[in-house]
């Protein structure tokens, strides 16, 4: 029988057979002793009580006893290849970097029960280890540069560094273990993605104060090298994503110069007029026409001038003030209840002139009593924004876009926006998402619209489908969940 499983069952048993005596012990006193002083009990109803005790107590003290003796002197009896596999199928499907780093020093802690693990990881833009995640540590900040001793030494070898079994063996440099000893680690292990060194695994001591065994190595250093391409890939999913935010921003800022003219109408128009209502009363002046006007007449006309230029200033500067919010790139989406008639309307202030332009006329059929949908504001005014301005351009004037909404059953609202324009061709229909796929003339779209727009959608947890016949026009059907109502607080 292994040594490990007789000592295991010599201290359950101990700790059995010392419960149980106090037990005895303690229903003895207590019947004999106690209860004596006000009633007579016989010596056998303090057996009886024990054992009711024992019987109850005895297999939830045992199973303590059996995982405290596992925990903290028999851990490395987990189960290797399950190891693995939890930590494989738990690591390969996470996305989200942080997320990843925090999920591996929690597995990785739990289950070989360290009193500390760490990771550091490459800042490509400082070309410094940084501690990207930690459990069990002081938590302070580390930068490491590559040219550190610590770092050259994974960089160079490709080998682990540690102080238990074979490892221990080896005689590190000074600056290396110094290093290791800083960082509360047992055992360190490279994270190489071909030739390059994108971090690096540190594994603290064990709680039960046994050493890294062979059998310990052989499966970390597999897992090490799975944890750099889960890695690896949460990286390159990260800058993907910001390739494609940069993109959609400048997507967004392209469709905006577009607007030009009709921006240009909106900002003229207010300033039109508070240039006429001033030059009407300079020339009033000029000709005489105010000459022996009283004060308060001259009061009265000077202040209805002011008037009308502080209400069409006002209007100018909403409508900049509009594009300018548009135009912003989009850093920390606020998911919220949202009108959807309202968005509709701020949407038409800033394409509601080109429309006019283009002989497009705009219809609306949007219930008052539509309710509200949980969604970021103004990602979904730049998914109606793209819709309606692409609607808009499949359109040989004259023509029509139509804008409705309905409340569905399934506790969503259905938006669909229509257009009399020439329609997708079957063949095409399909690839609308695609980036960089555009129907449209050479120099007339990026192809990116329609992309950012299912993708920002579906981040709303909305859904968005389409239907279009060549030659009749084309549908977008947009659902995105109702907003629930909050309760009002009594009283």
């Amino acid at each position: 029988m292994d040594i490990e499983v007789i000592i295991k069952r010599t201290l359950v048993f101990a700790g059995l057979v010392g419960s149980v005596v106090a037990v005895v012990a303690s229903m003895a006193f207590v019947t004999q002793d106690l209860l004596a002083r006000f009633v007579a009990t016989p010596r056998w109803l303090s057996n009886v009580l024990a054992a009711m005790v024992i019987a109850g107590v005895y297999g939830p003290l045992r199973n303590w006893l059996v995982n405290v003796t596992d925990r903290f002197l028999f851990q490395k009896k987990y189960d290797y290849k399950e190891l693995l596999k939890k930590f494989t199928d738990d690591v390969m499907v996470i996305v989200d970097l942080k997320q990843l780093l925090q999920t591996t020093v929690t597995t990785l802690s739990d289950t070989v029960k360290l009193e500390s693990c760490s990771l550091l990881l490459l800042n490509k833009d400082t070309q410094t280890y940084e501690l990207a995640a930690s459990r069990g540590t002081n938590g302070r900040r580390l930068a490491l540069d590559e040219q550190e001793p610590f770092i050259r030494f994974f960089r160079e070898t490709h080998e682990p560094i540690g102080l238990d079994g074979s490892l221990g063996q080896v005689r590190f440099p000074e600056a290396v273990t110094g290093r290791l000893k800083e960082l509360n680690a047992r055992l360190c292990l490279p994270l190489h993605l071909h030739e390059d060194l994108i971090g690096v695994l540190c594994l603290g001591k064990k709680k039960s104060d046994e050493e890294f065994t062979k059998d310990d190595f052989d499966i970390l250093l597999p897992l090490a090298r799975t944890l750099a391409i889960a890695v690896s890939n949460a990286q390159l999913f990260d800058e993907l994503a910001k390739t494609q935010a940069e993109a959609a921003q400048r997507e967004k800022l392209a469709v905006i110069g577009t607007l030009s003219a009709g921006i240009n109408h909106e900002i003229c128009n207010p300033l039109g007029i508070i240039k006429a209502q001033c030059e009407a009363f300079l020339m009033d002046l000029e000709d005489g026409i105010l000459i022996g006007k009283s004060p308060s007449d001259l009061l009265n006309r000077t202040s209805s001038i002011l008037q009308v230029a502080l209400k069409q200033i006002d209007r100018a500067t909403a409508i900049t003030q509009k594009l300018s919010n548009f135009a912003k790139p989009i850093k920390d989406p606020s998911i919220q209840p949202v009108s959807v008639e309202q968005e509709v309307g701020e949407v038409l202030l800033l394409v509601g002139h080109d429309l006019t332009l283009e002989k497009i006329a705009f219809e609306q059929e949007i219930p008052p009593d539509l309710p509200s949908i949980t969604v970021d504001r103004r990602q979904f005014q730049e998914v109606l924004f793209n819709l309606i301005r692409n609607a808009a351009q499949a359109i040989t004037p004259p023509g029509t876009i139509r804008v409705s909404a309905r409340a569905h059953e399934d506790g969503r609202v259905r938006i669909e926006i229509e257009d009399s324009g020439s329609g997708i061709p079957p063949d095409k229909l399909g690839k609308i998402y695609d980036p960089f796929f555009t129907t449209k003339e050479p120099g007339k779209g990026t192809g990116l619209g329609l992309f950012i727009v299912r993708q920002i959608v579906e981040r709303n947890r909305g859904r968005i489908a389409v239907e279009s016949a060549v030659g009749k026009g084309t549908v977008f059907f947009l659902d995105f969940p109702v907003a629930r109502e909050v309760p009002a607080k009594a009283g």
